[in-house]
């Protein structure tokens, strides 16, 4: 029967209403998340949040306010209702405005708050830790709140407020606040959705800076590149173009290469562009020749005494290196004078790198920059002692604020870049300078020979004239000393002949043997019958024979030359028959050849004829074994198959589902166009992750990801591996146990980390509900490693004496025997259709085998069918 008690009636309304609230809320929250990861741009990021986030709270002002390094912020977000409130949108407030004492509480406690000026009262409330639920933490403890506080919020028109921490890197990078003109309670619900949101922002904020690193890496590479290709070009070195275009990369408003003389007779080569310091010297200046060069008669800046004794005494941005930088030229000991030159022509901040190939010092690559005008604008003028604001805790009057003349310094990315374009520059110099060398070798060399011409035609004038004489008083003794000179040497010279030229026979047919004998590939020589001649070793250690076995025998018959599919040729169709017969070169690949013991091999070869006096007396025949060279393209052709099924499989569902709802098909059924939507964005997210594995695998790989490697607390890494995998864990109803071991490991952290978390996703997605994956480490020494964790030893150095051996355990079906192997390969799944449920790419752990390899260590994997299975790696402990 039903109850007629109006109590229980009252109490069902309210649950039910209560339960409807919840799952509004999650909705919102889940539309909040999507649209903050729908871009990668933060300030569009910024827009959205601080949007959303005012229309789900229903105040009147939403800002986001970003701290600067003095403790000062700004407000980088906004988001205004009706304008009940002002706009603050990019203004700043003093540091004093939030004392130094509340940050602390917001990045160390991660306090939020939550004011009420009617009644007067703040309400505390501390952020949920790691491995808490929010539901545990949001006790919410009220007090009074400070009078100077109220005032404050007073004076902005606000009423009620709400404080969220913003936190990147362990930093306090900003606050998510909420400002109402009337009083407002903030329930918990919504405290907890706004820290959620909070916590999904300081993620974003990651992204965006690992988003702006990589488009600033890529500039800088592309910068590299153009400056190279004009540096190196095969035709001129394009000196004044480089400049122009690094000085432009690094913002400069003027530079200048002073290449030094090798030569002191030689005067220096100044290349400038932009702005320069006003450097007159007795009303004279330089002029400038082709490609940019500065002739002047007068020494450049760069050969001025002072300026090298001020470089010498002036600190490099790191001991020992070839780069200063001056931030502010009326901070640095330079010579008055020079410092006028530079200051007169609005020079401010000067980066000077030391063109250096090995010891040699080439000269110098100079930029400038100019001094710029600060402007900001406060909300409120931060100087106290102002007697226009008295009482500037009750003024927030807009204020601009401008710095005229003020530096602009040099960043740590920018010094980088010009130290890696100098490289350049320095190479392409001493190339360059090489070249003039030999020019002027070869010149002087041609100018010896002509001398040595002119010498000879003098001695046989002489000669001939010393002849005549002879002649005319003895000749008949001329004849006979002559016909006995002439007999002598004919002598001498056939004997010298013949005695050079026997030396050169053997030192030829020396050379001709080591380079038979030296060469990787199979050489053979047959004569026209087809018989061989000789051969080099390599072809008869591919062949299966001995060198000498192999001479005068038909090689034809020896290696059964056959077609790519087996069938052997007859003599006359053979191609190396056909080079024999009409001399033609013949260029084969794919053919086959067969060992001694039976067994084949792809060949490719080249058969040329020997000709004597026009006629062909036989032919020499280059191969080489192209197995290796089959199995690599066969293995690429099967890459490409699978990054291309990969790639279509997911395109396909996307595409289906973007047609459905572009024909309408849908419009009358919400749920089930809500679940395309939902398709085409895992299908997306699919996409993202296997094009970052691919790159993420092909730069480890390739070496273009350096190992940051440093010493490391091992339980600190797989707490942090843990804690990163609970949510996932969590809601898989898998129960996670950690075993650490307090040890120091030289790694990369951050690569250690991805490795341990790649591979607690795999047993978490493979582990049934309800079971427990085991995470440990074990340090081992040196010769009492275990049967089933024995590696390749010789793949650690001979320093190492200690090794970490980690495991990861499920409770999964396991993985068969045959599989073990081949599943650290690319695109190698023990069942490609449930990992693509799972969300797998195929590369997690090939991931994990590159960074376990460039840590100098090994990764394998044990399993029983239906038990589970266990991942081990081994790092040794130091270098």
């Amino acid at each position: 029967m039903p109850s007629n008690n109006p109590h229980s009636k009252a109490l069902n309304q309210t649950n039910t209403a209560g339960e409807k609230q919840i799952t509004s809320l999650e909705v919102l929250l889940h539309r909040i998340m999507n649209r903050i990861r729908q871009s990668l741009e933060l300030p569009a990021i910024l827009s959205i949040t601080v949007a959303e986030i005012r229309g789900f709270l229903e105040t009147d002002r939403v800002k986001i306010y970003r701290f600067d390094t003095d403790g000062s912020g700004e407000v980088v977000a906004e988001s205004v209702d009706k304008e009940r409130l002002p706009s603050l949108l990019g203004q700043h407030f003093p540091a004093q405005d939030i004392p130094s004492e509340a940050r602390e509480l917001f990045l160390l406690a991660r306090q939020r708050s939550i004011v009420d000026v009617g009644t007067q009262q703040i309400g505390l409330s501390p952020a949920p830790e790691a491995d808490e639920s929010i539901e545990l933490k949001n006790d919410i403890r009220f007090r009074s709140v400070d009078p100077c506080h109220v005032e404050y919020l007073t004076s902005m028109g606000v009423q009620s407020s709400l404080v969220v921490p913003i936190l990147h890197r362990e930093q306090l990078w900003g606050l998510l606040v909420s400002h109402h003109s009337l009083p407002r309670q903030i329930t918990e619900q919504e405290l907890q959705v706004v820290q959620l949101v909070a916590d999904q922002l300081s993620i974003a904020i990651a992204q965006s800076t690992l988003l702006e690193q990589s488009r600033l890496q890529a500039q800088q590479e592309a910068t590299i590149n153009r400056v190279a290709k004009l540096l190196h070009s095969m035709t001129q070195m394009q000196v004044q173009q480089a400049l122009e275009l690094t000085v432009s990369a690094l913002q400069g408003a003027g530079g200048r290469i002073c290449i030094t003389p090798q030569n002191p007779a030689e005067k220096a080569q100044l290349f400038t562009t932009g702005k320069q310091p006003d450097t007159k010297q007795g009303g004279k200046r330089g002029k400038r020749g082709q490609g940019g060069v500065i002739n002047s008669s007068f020494s450049p800046l760069e050969e001025h005494p002072s300026w090298r004794e001020w470089l010498r005494m002036e600190a490099t941005v790191v001991e020992e290196s070839p780069v200063w930088v001056v931030n502010d030229l009326y901070q640095a000991a330079l010579q008055s004078d020079l410092a006028q030159a530079f200051l007169k022509s609005g020079i401010r901040t000067l980066l000077i790198v030391r063109l250096q190939y090995r010891q040699q010092i080439l000269g110098y690559l100079s930029i400038f920059r100019n001094e710029i005008d600060v402007e900001t604008i406060w909300a409120r003028r931060p100087d106290r002692d102002d007697e226009r604001h008295l009482s500037p805790i009750k003024s927030f009057e807009v204020w601009r604020e401008l710095k005229r003349g003020q530096v602009q310094e040099w960043k740590t990315t920018e010094i980088e870049l010009a130290q890696a374009l100098a490289s350049h520059f320095a190479i392409a110099i001493h190339q360059y300078q090489l070249y003039q060398q030999v020019n002027a070798l070869n010149a002087n060399l041609q100018c010896d020979i002509e001398e040595r011409k002119q010498a000879e035609k003098k001695i046989c004038a002489l000669n001939a004239e010393l002849e005549q004489r002879v002649q005319e008083r003895t000749a008949e003794l001329r004849r006979a000393n002559r016909r006995l000179l002439e007999e002598i040497n004919e002598r001498e010279r056939a004997l010298r002949d013949r005695k050079q030229t026997q030396a050169s026979l053997e030192r030829l047919s020396r050379q001709s043997e080591l380079i038979l004998n030296s060469a990787g590939e199979g050489i053979y020589g047959l004569n026209c019958q087809g018989k061989i001649t000789f051969v080099n070793p390599a072809a008869a250690r591919m062949l299966g024979y001995g060198v000498k076995e192999l001479i005068n025998q038909f090689m034809h018959e020896v290696v059964k030359h056959s077609k790519p599919d087996g069938v052997r040729y007859f003599l006359e169709d053979n191609p190396i028959y056909a080079t024999l017969q009409n001399g033609t070169v013949q260029h084969v690949t794919d053919d086959i050849f067969y060992r001694r013991d039976g067994s084949k091999f792809p060949v490719e070869y080249v058969s040329t004829p020997i000709r004597e006096q026009k006629k062909i007396v036989g032919a020499v025949v280059i191969f080489k074994d192209i197995t290796e060279r089959q199995i690599i393209e066969r293995m690429k052709d099967e890459f490409v198959s699978v990054v291309s099924h990969e790639l279509r499989t997911p395109l396909t569902s996307i595409r289906s589902a973007l047609g459905l709802l572009a024909r309408g098909s849908l419009n009358n059924q919400p749920e089930k166009s809500q679940r395309m939507l939902e398709i085409a964005f895992d299908n997306t997210n699919r996409l993202v992750r296997l094009i970052n594995d691919i790159l993420d695998i092909e730069r480890i790989n390739s070496g273009k990801v350096t190992m940051h490697k440093q010493i490391c607390n091992v339980t600190d890494l797989m707490i942090q591996a843990v804690d990163e995998m609970r949510a996932m864990a969590e809601k898989a109803e898998i129960h996670l146990e950690l075993t650490p071991a307090s040890v120091q490991l030289w790694a990369d952290p951050d690569r250690i980390i991805q490795t341990i978390t790649n591979l607690l996703s795999n047993a978490i997605k493979f582990s049934p509900p309800g079971s427990t994956v085991w995470l440990s480490v074990e340090l081992q020494q040196e010769g009492k490693v275990r049967k089933a964790d024995c590696v390749e030893k010789n793949k650690f150095t001979t320093s190492s004496t200690s090794y970490l051996l980690f495991q990861i355990k499920d409770q999964g079906r396991g993985i068969p025997e045959d599989k073990l192997e081949t599943i650290f390969d690319r695109f190698q799944q023990v069942d490609a259709s449930n990992s693509r449920h799972q969300g797998g790419t195929g590369l997690g752990l090939a991931i994990c085998r590159s960074i376990v390899q460039q840590h100098g260590g090994k990764i394998w994997a044990e399993s029983i069918l239906g038990k589970g299975s266990t991942f081990y790696f081994m790092l040794p402990i130091s270098q």
